[in-house]
Order: structure tokens, then sequence, then C-alpha cells
């Protein structure tokens, strides 16, 4: 499509030029302006007779889509990770988790599926405990009291089939 070098450097002097002091590398800009005149070309845009109609009408679509590309970059907001939480004098990336802490999280939620997979499984194995029902409302963070009534049963009997069920549970898990 471009074969002219002189052409090609053209453009490239204005991604360059466009970009300067930008978030965007002139290449990315260059990519896309070559992307946007391949479009406006099957779209049936360019209405020029000669070669040099089109290099100059090239030129004009590459600078737009540049500036297009650009005034979007800008419109993004960044915050940067040095600026400090409102009414502190902490940094925002000093909030932010660590890499172990993240970790630390993933392997919670692992063994938290793996505690509901194996409570799913017990009351499967013994449904008149209702195991299932219990490791609900404690996930939901009831009390005993409050799920005494909701399963039939007395606190001191919930207080037992939990403990029943910890038990149970930390041995499936191998603990």
């Amino acid at each position: 499509m471009i074969n002219c070098s002189d052409h090609r450097k053209i453009l490239e002097k204005i991604a360059r030029k466009r970009t300067y002091s930008t978030n965007i590398s002139w290449e990315d800009a260059l990519q896309i302006a070559y992307l946007k005149i391949v479009e406006a070309i099957l779209a049936g845009k360019f209405s020029g007779q000669t070669i040099e109609d089109f290099y100059r009408w090239s030129a004009k679509v590459a600078k737009n889509s540049i500036v297009d590309c650009i005034d979007q970059e800008k419109k993004r907001y960044c915050m940067s990770l040095d600026q400090y939480v409102s009414d502190t004098n902490v940094p925002i990336l000093e909030t932010l988790s660590s890499k172990s802490n993240l970790w630390e999280y993933l392997e919670k939620e692992d063994l938290a599926l793996k505690a509901a997979q194996i409570v799913q499984n017990l009351d499967q194995y013994y449904p008149k405990r209702k195991y299932q029902e219990l490791w609900l409302g404690k996930v939901q963070g009831k009390t005993q009291t409050q799920l005494a009534p909701e399963m039939g049963l007395t606190q001191s009997t919930i207080s037992k089939r939990w403990k029943e069920l910890e038990s149970r549970l930390l041995e499936e898990m191998g603990f």
C-alpha cells in the first residue's frame, strides 16, 4: 500500500512529532495511523486521482488518527501511586496488598472451596446431621442461638454438631 519510503518517513515523522511527551510510543501511533488509512480506503473515503493526492490525504488521515489516539489517552484518569490517601500521610502504594498477601488470600480461598466441597459430601453421607445448613449459617455469620430455631434444634445441639463438623473437616483436609 504505502511503498514510497519517503512517504513512510513523513508518516513516521508525524507520529514522532505528535507523540513526543505522551504515554504513547511513536511506533504504536504509526501502527494506528496505518490501520486508519487502510480502514478509510476500504470505506471508500479516498476520492483523489493521483498518487500525490493519496500521499497528501493519507498524511492527513495519519495525523488525525494519531491526534485522536492521544486525546483518548489523555481522557484516561491515571492516579500516581505516590499520591497520598486523602487526609493522611500514607502513599497509595503502601495501602496495596503485597504478593505474599495475595498468595495467602488465594490459599485461603482454595481452602474454603475445599472445605465447602467436604461439607457437601459430609451432608450427603450424614443427611440428618444437617451439616450443609450449619455450615451456611456459620458462613453467613449467624450465631448458634440464631441457627437453633431455624434448624429446629437446641443451641447445645448446634454447638455439639459444629464441633463434630469441625473435627470431620479437619480430618478430611488432613490437618
